[in-house]
């Protein structure tokens, strides 16, 4: 089936209990399932033993203990996925990389390329940490890492492909917003184009595809409304992979 991209909407209220308390994180991906799964809704509610519900929170020296209201989790957290998911399907790496100008996990292979990539040795994560690289060496226009940025949060193998990572709704979120318009849906064609004409375009992405300029435009304008909606209704957003 493949890796799967996907973006979420938050509310603020949502991502402060998130950050108070990270282990949330694994209960709200789990309430995506409580309708339809008996397993999901026999765990639901229960921390793992060895951390149990008086713990050590990072960057917290003080023991903290926090006895919650299961069920009103169960509805605020079901009332979150109601907005529904941004789906990347399995074109979330061709996207960083005509977006952010990176492959995730060979963004080293960049280097060359694109000064502003340039990473420290032993720079190990899939993805860079920046959110928007103005007039970028590459082509004069903006990186955007719309699905690559972002805070982690929660266990790191929550969804088993890596961290679950989060944008602060307002400046990080209308930050990557304003760096997708400038870039544009002209100047994001024209970024495909130019690689794809190239004598040696970079080779992790099938360019021999007929169709894949016009999907690959349908995703940015998706991605474009997606940010565009949590800008207007001042939502912060989850990006991870499953």
């Amino acid at each position: 089936m493949g890796i799967i991209g996907e973006i979420k909407q938050i509310s603020t209220s949502t991502l402060e209990l998130f950050r108070e308390d990270p282990l949330l994180v694994g209960a709200f991906c789990d309430a995506r399932w409580l309708p339809e799964s008996k397993e999901v809704r026999a765990r639901f509610g229960k921390f793992p033993k060895r951390q149990g519900l008086s713990r050590f929170i990072p960057r917290n020296r003080q023991q903290w203990k926090k006895n919650y209201d299961w069920q009103a989790l169960e509805q605020q957290f079901l009332a979150e996925w109601e907005n529904p998911e941004l789906d990347l399907h399995k074109c979330w790496s061709e996207l960083t990389f005509l977006l952010a100008g990176y492959v995730p996990g060979y963004y080293a292979t960049s280097q060359g390329k694109i000064p502003e990539l340039i990473v420290d040795k032993g720079y190990k994560k899939d993805f860079l940490s920046f959110t928007v690289i103005e007039n970028s060496a590459w082509d004069g226009m903006p990186l955007v890492n719309a699905f690559g940025a972002g805070t982690e949060i929660g266990d790191k193998n929550q969804t088993g492909y890596g961290p679950i990572r989060y944008l602060s709704p307002g400046d990080e979120v209308g930050q990557i917003l304003n760096g997708l318009l400038e870039l544009s849906q002209e100047g994001f064609q024209n970024r495909f184009i130019r690689e794809s004409q190239k004598s040696e375009p970079i080779p992790w992405i099938d360019w021999s595809e007929e169709e894949m300029l016009d999907s690959m435009t349908d995703y940015y304008n998706e991605i474009v409304d997606y940010y565009q909606s949590a800008v207007r209704q001042q939502n912060a957003l989850l990006l991870y992979l499953t």
